[in-house]
């Protein structure tokens, strides 16, 4: 099976995980050309991709494709590009051409719902967001809220005082323009000529422009009768036509393997049955942080996602899902509150971890999704799962940025692991199972900390400069090696391919490294 895939943009999450991934399934996925892509704020050459796609989709069984690399060239450029409305939108008419000649090809697409940082912080932004960005965040709130009915307009009228016109003007006309292209998305499934179209909101929440927007293109569903995702008791989908199924949830960086698993599920013909369990009891109804629903609806969305159903410990699941659910702190992990986390959660974790490991012991395929706290593993669950699980039979793992990011990759994973057969899928599914202790635990939560501070100390800064890059990499691969040896079933025989550790978008938020038998 070959699968085309437009992605989101050039990080790893978004390139290297759906090639491991693949891998584990024993499918070949197409990538563009580096060159073509986007590198961090410049964006990728469209016209070129638009003709790639064209170009690739004969040879294809299936395509994914993410709208905003083809409309903006990539995830930054649709929130920090000029292009006009009309640019973007006639880009879109590749996917129109592609489906008229080869009408059997399946085409799944994706866009995201433009999010609204709450940081004071232009990296990934347009400028004026180092200064304006928590204030156009808090007008973003009070806007949806005031159109809910809240008597908001003397605290709104203030907010708006302090933020020039300029640049909240120039902030609205960027959000139409995207808006304009996520219903044209929506008008390309009606029109049939995509066969599925995800609309995540990234860093979302139960209020802003973004929510907002997410409730105008749900409204327009509806009236199209596009009849978003409802599944039928076999776990297939039905609306009320045929013509395309609609997915609205949280997420971004997730989805292009979330799609890859559900295009390989389809193709095996297959709709895994997926019990959830909950570590925390009452755990599954606190809402993640950038997620506007409980942790349990994010588990039935990106279980739908992938094209699976959820079932309960008595259906003869293929596989269980282990859920470390979110602290009611909503905030990453800090060792100032360790003790008290530990001691508020640690029965729990570990009756949870007991469960995996008998689960194991009867044959089971389990996946570990650990939503506590965003960026980052959770200490405490990691101390369980090395002391008394069998790391390696770990049919996926996974605890990195949002909670939709975290489950909807380890659930790709562990339906990729179900078709793991032969020597050399079974070693994928190994390498990508140890990236991802590796990079969520090992990375996030201990040596990124580690570079923080020791940049600090020796350099009075929190990011590497060009000067840096080398020497900080050479210091980050050497410190990921060390947790490889932390972790039993993988020490000493796997370690960090040497001089593969980079930093994507030079700063330490993520890294990439390749890994290599010993």
């Amino acid at each position: 099976m070959k699968v085309g895939l437009l992605p989101l943009d050039e990080r790893p999450v978004n390139t290297r995980y759906p090639a491991m991934i693949a891998a584990i399934a024993g499918v070949e996925l197409v990538l563009p050309p580096d060159d073509l892509l986007s590198h961090f704020r410049e964006p990728a050459r469209c016209d070129d991709l638009a003709s790639w796609l064209h170009a690739i989709a004969p040879a294809l069984d299936a395509l994914i494709v993410d709208v905003e690399m083809l409309a903006f060239g990539g995830l930054i450029a649709s929130r920090i590009s000029d292009d006009p409305p009309g640019m973007a939108l006639s880009r879109l008419d590749m996917l129109r051409a592609i489906k008229n000649e080869l009408p059997d090809l399946p085409i799944l697409a994706f866009n995201v719902i433009t999010r609204i940082s709450n940081a004071d912080d232009s990296t990934e932004e347009p400028h004026y967001w180092a200064t304006y960005g928590t204030r156009l965040y808090r007008l973003s709130q009070l806007l949806d809220r005031a159109v809910q009915g809240e008597p908001l307009t003397d605290e709104i009228a203030a907010l708006r005082a302090e933020i020039p016109p300029e640049a909240l003007r120039d902030m609205l006309r960027r959000r139409l323009r995207n808006h304009m292209v996520n219903l044209a998305s929506l008008h390309l499934l009606d029109a049939g000529a995509i066969d599925l179209l995800v609309l995540s909101s990234d860093d979302t929440s139960p209020f802003g422009l973004g929510s907002r927007e997410k409730r105008w293109l749900a409204s327009w569903a509806d009236l199209l009768a596009l009849g978003r995702h409802h599944p039928t008791i076999d776990g297939q989908e039905q609306g009320a036509r045929a013509a395309g199924i609609l997915l609205m949830y949280p997420g971004a960086d997730e989805v292009g393997c979330a799609l890859l698993a559900r295009i390989i599920n389809q193709h095996v013909g297959r709709a895994p049955r997926i019990a959830p369990i909950y570590a925390i009891p009452g755990g599954e109804e606190i809402v993640a942080p950038y997620e506007d629903g409980p942790v349990r609806l994010t588990v039935e969305r990106q279980i739908h996602a992938i094209g699976g159903t959820v079932a309960t410990a008595d259906a003869a699941p293929d596989l269980w899902l282990a859920v470390n659910t979110p602290s009611p702190r909503r905030t990453e992990w800090d060792e100032t509150f360790a003790a008290e986390e530990r001691e508020e959660r640690y029965n729990h974790l570990d009756a949870l971890v007991d469960r995996v490991s008998e689960l194991q012991e009867s044959g089971q395929q389990v996946i570990v999704a650990d939503v506590a706290y965003p960026n980052g593993a959770d200490p405490v669950l990691m101390e369980l799962l090395i002391e008394k699980v069998d790391l390696a039979r770990l049919a996926g793992f996974g605890a990195w940025n949002t909670a939709g990011n975290t489950i909807g990759t380890a659930l790709a994973q562990g339906c990729a692991a179900l078709l793991a057969t032969t020597p050399a899928q079974r070693i994928a599914h190994l390498r990508f199972l140890l990236h991802r202790f590796v990079e969520d635990w090992g990375y996030q939560h201990v040596v990124r900390r580690a570079a923080r501070v020791m940049l600090e100390r020796t350099a009075g800064t929190r990011e590497p400069d060009d000067t840096m890059l080398g020497a900080i990499c050479r210091w980050i691969e050497t410190h990921l090696n060390a947790r490889i040896g932390a972790l039993p079933g993988f020490a000493g025989r796997w370690r960090i391919t040497p001089g593969s550790t980079r930093l994507p978008w030079c700063r330490l938020f993520e890294v990439d490294f390749a890994l290599e038998m010993v």
